[in-house]
């Protein structure tokens, strides 16, 4: 299957800042870039609402986009650009700015995309846990050549039985770029469960779970 295809309207914004920021946020609007191939960066504004309609939040990495950028001169209102980067707020998810990258139809791009097992391992019918490795992995294409997705067949395995990257078929024009003999599924052996006392607390002690830090986007 491959990767979605999809315009979204954009708008040139004059101020940039935090201050500007959170001003477009409170509109309903994502404080949004759009770089690449040789150009002045470009400051935009994108509709949040919009956005959440063109593109599906599991597509963000390998959806093609259309930008038609209101404002902008000449060829640069509709460039061909990809997602580089989504940053969310860690506590509300809520979208609070984009990264879009120029790219050429023509030109190969490298590009992460999600693995997917498909079919039913024996081994988990015998108690047996899927431990997916990786769930992505770095390929290189041309942009109307980039796949939804990679599906790895886990309808042999037994328990202790593997894929990795050499057992997969990539789709035409596609071409995966991790060692072959990297693991990207194990059936493990089923878990085994042991009860086990709580150790005590010191008195006065105020147990918190801190929530980890996260970075949402891609390093290419």
């Amino acid at each position: 299957m491959r990767a979605e295809q999809v315009e979204i309207p954009a708008a040139l914004r004059a101020e940039i800042g935090k201050a500007a920021s959170r001003h477009l946020r409170a509109k309903g609007q994502i404080p949004a870039v759009v770089y690449g191939r040789g150009a002045e960066p470009m400051p935009l504004a994108v509709d949040e609402a919009a956005f959440a309609r063109a593109v599906r939040p599991s597509a963000w990495y390998h959806t093609l986009i259309g930008l038609k950028i209101e404002g902008a001169p000449g060829s640069s209102a509709r460039p061909t650009v990809v997602i580089a980067e989504v940053q969310r707020d860690l506590v509300s998810r809520k979208i609070i700015s984009l990264d879009f990258k120029r790219i050429s139809l023509s030109e190969k791009i490298h590009t992460h995309v999600a693995v997917r097992h498909i079919g039913e391992s024996p081994g988990l019918k015998k108690g047996g846990i899927i431990d997916q490795v990786m769930h992505e992995l770095m390929v290189e294409c041309l942009p109307t050549d980039m796949p939804d997705h990679l599906e790895a067949d886990i309808s042999g395995l037994d328990i202790g039985d593997s894929v990795r990257v050499r057992d997969l078929t990539a789709p035409s024009g596609v071409r995966i770029l991790a060692p072959e003999g990297e693991v990207l599924i194990v059936i493990a052996p089923p878990a085994r469960v042991e009860a086990a006392a709580p150790a005590p607390a010191e008195a006065g002690a105020l147990v918190e779970e801190v929530p980890e830090p996260e970075v949402v986007g891609e390093s290419e």
